[in-house]
């Protein structure tokens, strides 16, 4: 189930500033137990190879803080489904601290973002026109995030 919908159920349940907290904890926590349990299934169950997929062995190749950053810039972006990023993290060679450092740091604009779109789609009779303006930043934030993954493309081929 996409998180938008779990952000408004949380702001209409416990109201805008708990709405958020509960989301953003719920994300991090859900993050951290698929990641352990996609990891646990490529290695243990799937024992999938990346070696001959260059984009991992690109990321495996990074430094620590460099692959911390990557992810931190994946999890910025709003509307990308969380499983694909915990799958990729699981699949790289990032340690579970510095893929919760990403997570936590990452998920904190995009759920800002997030709950700024629901609460004003909850409210939409008295604030059409913010709506508009967060489906204007996210796009903003999607190009961005879109040409920095170009430039760290580029950086590491």
């Amino acid at each position: 189930m996409p998180s938008v919908f779990l952000t408004g159920a949380n702001l209409i349940i416990f109201g805008l500033n708990k709405g958020f907290l509960v989301s953003w904890a719920g994300e991090v926590i859900g993050a951290a137990i698929s990641f352990l349990l996609y990891r646990w299934g490529i290695t243990s169950v799937a024992k999938l190879s990346t070696e001959q997929w260059k984009l991992f062995k690109t990321i495996n190749s990074l430094p620590p803080l460099k692959q911390t950053y990557f992810l931190f810039i994946l999890r910025m972006a709003p509307f990308i489904p969380s499983g694909l990023i915990n799958l990729f993290g699981a699949i790289t060679s990032v340690s579970l601290l510095n893929f919760l450092i990403a997570t936590t740091a990452g998920k904190f604009p995009a759920l800002l973002l997030e709950t700024a779109f629901s609460y004003h789609l909850i409210t939409l009779g008295r604030n059409y026109i913010y709506v508009g303006i967060s489906i204007l930043i996210a796009l903003l934030l999607y190009l961005g995030i879109k040409k920095e993954m170009r430039r760290l493309e580029k950086q590491y081929e």
